[in-house]
């Protein structure tokens, strides 16, 4: 019980030291790379032998928009990592696919809606998962080359459940400006369909660094167990969930294990990026691994974990009968864990599509709560249970130590 106490303080300090203390941690900010260094110095303090790696980013910052028509002005938003915008331009609005492409929008304002905004269009070079619709709206939107966008949303789905509206374009490849609306403004807009409208907005890239941190702890060398979790926040949201529970997780699991002696050497990641538009840590763990992960016998990914209504979900992928037995024996000591369903918008997606073992953690119940908690203001500790973390971490320790 002494333990236990003990452990529930460390996780409690981390989560208070990330997501109060620290904030908002989005890719190329100070928060950012504040998170990083006490990920670090804490990693390093348990005996880790730690690697810190930089790639370049870009930090973002915008003003508010004008969006004039007739005599109103109409409530919108800048799309993150938009470049900056100033227009006065005859309105076209779009709504199919059919649509975009027999539209004439050139040096226009672009308005697309209903279909074309049902969701988010993933950017250009993430390569982890691109439909072909999405590919296919972009590659006409370059080439038909209007001044600006403006996006008609609803509600978001997805990773985008809780915003309302939500951004279409979160791409900094992508450099038509644009920026996005709710519905019910944007049915009134529409009706300015062939007038003159006037949209400005000032927006700003400005190129800096971000770091993965990797700690390490060497077993006999038959292999690695790759721990890991995603630092990284979008911006306005202090990411309790989503996922500041994740890496506090770690730490206090790195604690748990500063003795480890096993067969594995164990490789703990806090990955920077997941919530960025180019996951470029991502990018750069694969290219450091030169794309090679034979040597890994498993992945533990943790994201969205730990939310106060529900139970620990695991999710397996690649795993053979025999191992998804033997990790559920263990599992099944904890009245707080459970296996779950798979769930691919996680780091875990860059190991199994190569063929490794992985297991993903999250909230049991991701897709109905925390997936409209994750990315916005309400993301805090308040919807955090601790013991639940903490019950985590001795599963995973239980985990390493049998694998």
């Amino acid at each position: 019980m002494e333990l236990s106490v003990k452990g529930t303080n460390f996780i409690k300090a981390y989560l208070e030291k990330l997501t109060v203390e620290i904030g908002e941690r989005h890719v190329g900010s100070d928060g950012n790379r504040q998170a990083v260094d006490f990920f670090y110095n804490v990693m390093s303090s348990f005996g880790y032998d730690m690697q810190k790696d930089g790639f370049d980013c870009i930090e973002w910052e915008c003003g508010e928009v004008c969006l004039k028509a007739g005599d109103k002005e109409y409530l919108a938003f800048v799309s993150p990592y938009a470049l900056p915008c100033d227009v006065n331009a005859e309105l076209v609005v779009t709504s199919t696919l059919d649509e975009l492409k027999s539209a004439d929008a050139y040096e226009k304002i672009l308005v697309i809606t209903n279909e074309l905004t049902k969701e988010q269009i993933m950017p250009k070079n993430f390569v982890f998962y691109n439909p072909e619709e999405h590919k296919q709206i972009v590659s006409l939107l370059e080439d038909k080359k209007p001044k600006a966008i403006i996006c008609v949303t609803g509600y978001g789905n997805g990773t985008s459940g809780g915003l309302y509206p939500f951004p279409i374009f979160e791409d900094g490849d992508f450099d038509i400006p644009s920026v996005y609306m709710k519905d019910i403004d944007g049915e009134k807009l529409i009706k300015f369909n062939g007038q003159k409208v006037e949209l400005s907005f000032e927006s700003k890239r400005i190129s800096t660094k971000a770091y993965n941190a990797i700690a390490r702890k060497k077993g006999e060398g038959k292999g690695r167990l790759v721990l890991c979790a995603h630092i990284d926040t979008k911006k306005d949201t202090s990411g309790a969930l989503d996922n500041a529970a994740g890496v506090a997780v770690l730490m206090a699991l790195a604690d748990q294990l500063r003795d480890y002696k096993g067969l594995n050497d164990i490789e703990i990641v806090a990955f920077n990026g997941e919530d960025y538009y180019s996951v470029p840590g991502q990018m750069l763990y694969i290219n450091q691994n030169n794309g090679n992960f034979e040597d890994v016998k498993m992945v533990i990914n943790i994201d969205g974990a730990g939310h106060k209504d529900s139970k620990t979900a695991f999710s397996f992928y690649n795993l053979s009968d025999n191992q998804i037995n033997k990790v559920m024996r263990i599992i099944d000591n904890y009245k707080t864990v459970v296996k779950g369903e798979e769930w691919y918008e996680g780091d875990h997606s860059m190991f199994l599509q190569n063929g490794v073992p992985c297991i993903a953690v999250t909230s049991s119940n991701v897709r109905d709560v925390v997936m409209n908690i994750s990315h916005t203001p309400k993301d805090t500790m308040d919807n955090v249970d601790i013991a639940l973390l903490w019950d985590l971490v001795t599963a995973l320790k239980d985990i390493v130590k049998h694998h």
